[in-house]
C-alpha cells in the first residue's frame, strides 16, 4: 500500500494506494452496498446507494452519526462524509488488477486525525484480505497508536 499525506490551512490530507487482484464492478460492491462494505466495515450502513444519499456509522448501542454520499459513479467512485471531514474511494482497472485509490480530508477541528488516518490504513488493509483471499484480518494485529503517533509527526500535528 502506498501512502501519502499533506497538509494546508483547512486540514490534514491521507492517501492510500491499494493495488487489488479483482474487477471494479466486485470491489465497488464492498464499498457501496451494506452487505459488502458490513464485511470489513461492520458499522457502516448504506441507506440510499446514489449521490445524495444516506449512509449510517452505527456508535455503541443505539446510537448512529448520519453521513451522506457526497460522490457516486457506479463502479469508479463513492464519496461521503466522515464526522467533520470527506472520505472518497476510487477504482482504476486495467487489465489484471484495479487500483484502489482512497482518499481523506479532515479538517484541524477533528480530534483524531493520526488515529482516523491509522484506522482507514488497517481498513484498507482488511478490504484487500478479504477481497484478495477471504480473510478476515484481527484489528489486535494492528498497532494503532504507533502508527497514530507515526502520523501526528509527519504531519507535524502535536
Amino acid at each position: 500500500m502506498k501512502v501519502e499525506y499533506d497538509k494546508d490551512h483547512n486540514g490534514a490530507y491521507q492517501t492510500l494506494i491499494v493495488s487489488i487482484n479483482k474487477t471494479a464492478s466486485n470491489i465497488f460492491n464492498y464499498l457501496s452496498t451494506t452487505e459488502g462494505i458490513q464485511q470489513w466495515f461492520p458499522q457502516l450502513e448504506i441507506c440510499e446507494r446514489k449521490k445524495d444519499g444516506k449512509m449510517l456509522f452505527h456508535l455503541d448501542g443505539e446510537e448512529y452519526k448520519e453521513m451522506y454520499i457526497t460522490d457516486f459513479k457506479h463502479n469508479k467512485e463513492i464519496g461521503y462524509t466522515w464526522d467533520l471531514g470527506q472520505v472518497k474511494f476510487e477504482l482504476n482497472q486495467d487489465e489484471a488488477t484495479t487500483e484502489l485509490i482512497f482518499k481523506e480530508f479532515l479538517p484541524y477541528e477533528f480530534p483524531h486525525i493520526g488515529l482516523d488516518f491509522a484506522g482507514w490504513q488497517f481498513q484498507m488493509e482488511k478490504l484487500k484480505a478479504l477481497i484478495e483471499n477471504n480473510e478476515k484480518l484481527a484489528q489486535q494485529l494492528s498497532d494503532f497508536d504507533y502508527k497514530k503517533v507515526k502520523i501526528e509527526k509527519i504531519l507535524h500535528l502535536k
